[in-house]
């Protein structure tokens, strides 16, 4: 069967630790929550209430708890491909002053508001930009930024067997040290969920059963992700994975990704004749950085697609289904990674065909 997730023992790793650029400064935290309300906490007065500019394709568990904490959000709106005009993007900093700017690299796709930067002189003085970066595998030494008080945050578990969030930031901007790393019962229970959801997850695989697979997303982890982020103490990842963490191969990761960005893009290009379909454009300089391959849906309602796959053994998911930019389309996640095989793109690629 197919799976989101990186299984522990895998060629993924090398000899020499990768470094982080001198000007910059890596904090490692338990979540990519943890590591925002850190952020919130240190640059904002206390109790200011924060109005938070983010894409309308995101996580709605990060909304909740902005929510739950007094600030507000506005969307923006992305298009087909996950991106919006500069053009259109400056009405919205014109509009509504926002004290947080969120990009996000939907899938691993690399927002234009990166590439074209010339909206950041319309920015509110004081305003933070966040760099969503939880659909990549950061490289430190490629980090990049463009404005001084912007950060990258990444969300390791998502794109690599280990756990934790790294924040990257010009050295003079994150002049604060990381949160105490001592376990605390929010950690704990964090922990339990996505051991068992792993464990879970590997019995499905060990017995080929796709419901107890299943079971596993929408239960165990629903459960995970739930209490992730809910402190209201920022909380540092544990340093025991840093030295594992700081190993990732990335050079070898960065082409099997491509080789699969390949391959999934030959055994699909008859699918898009097919209007439940439609192409998602990912440019070649983002196939050695994708999470996973992105499959457009025309469908309001994917559940039977989704379902039909569950049925075949193909664990995959239409993902934000409950955001704005899901409303009129939805979005697979097609699964890539070490513990994907071409027979099994090649098997849900024929699958997929034969949807109607």
């Amino acid at each position: 069967m197919l799976n989101y997730y990186q299984p522990w023992l895998l060629p993924f790793l090398q000899r020499q630790p990768a470094s982080v650029p001198k000007t910059l400064t890596m904090l490692y935290y338990h979540s990519f929550e943890d590591g925002l309300w850190d952020l919130i906490n240190h640059k904002f007065p206390p109790g200011k209430k924060l109005h938070l500019l983010v894409p309308d394709f995101y996580c709605s568990d990060v909304l909740d708890n902005l929510i739950l904490r007094g600030h507000k959000y506005t969307y923006y709106p992305l298009d087909s491909d996950f991106q919006i005009s500069v053009s259109k993007f400056k009405k919205f900093l014109w509009l509504f002053r926002p004290d947080i700017v969120i990009i996000f690299h939907a899938c691993g796709l690399t927002s234009n508001l990166v590439i074209d930067t010339s909206w950041v002189k319309d920015l509110p003085n004081n305003a933070v930009i966040i760099e969503d970066s939880v659909h990549r595998l950061v490289d430190p030494g490629s980090v990049r930024l463009f404005h001084p008080r912007q950060v990258v945050i990444d969300s390791l578990r998502k794109v690599s067997p280990f756990p934790g969030s790294r924040l990257f930031a010009f050295s003079d901007f994150i002049n604060y040290p990381a949160p105490s790393n001592h376990l605390s019962f929010y950690q704990i229970r964090s922990f339990f969920y996505y051991f068992i959801f792993r464990l879970v997850l590997k019995i499905s695989f060990l017995i080929n059963s796709s419901s107890l697979a299943v079971f596993a997303h929408e239960k165990l982890l629903r459960i995970h992700d739930e209490i992730i982020g809910d402190s209201f103490v920022p909380r540092a990842g544990l340093p025991v994975f840093l030295p594992f963490i700081s190993r990732l191969n990335y050079k070898k990761i960065a082409g099997l990704k491509s080789s699969q960005i390949q391959y999934y893009k030959s055994n699909l290009s008859s699918l898009y004749k097919n209007p439940l379909f439609f192409k998602v454009s990912v440019p070649k300089n983002d196939y050695p950085q994708m999470h996973v391959f992105p499959l457009g849906l025309t469908a309001l309602h994917p559940e039977k697609i989704v379902s039909r796959l569950h049925s075949l053994r193909i664990p995959v998911w239409a993902k934000f289904t409950d955001t704005p930019w899901s409303s009129s389309r939805s979005v697979l996640f097609l699964p890539l990674g070490f513990h994907v095989s071409p027979k099994e793109i090649q098997r849900l690629s024929s699958h997929l065909a034969s949807c109607s």
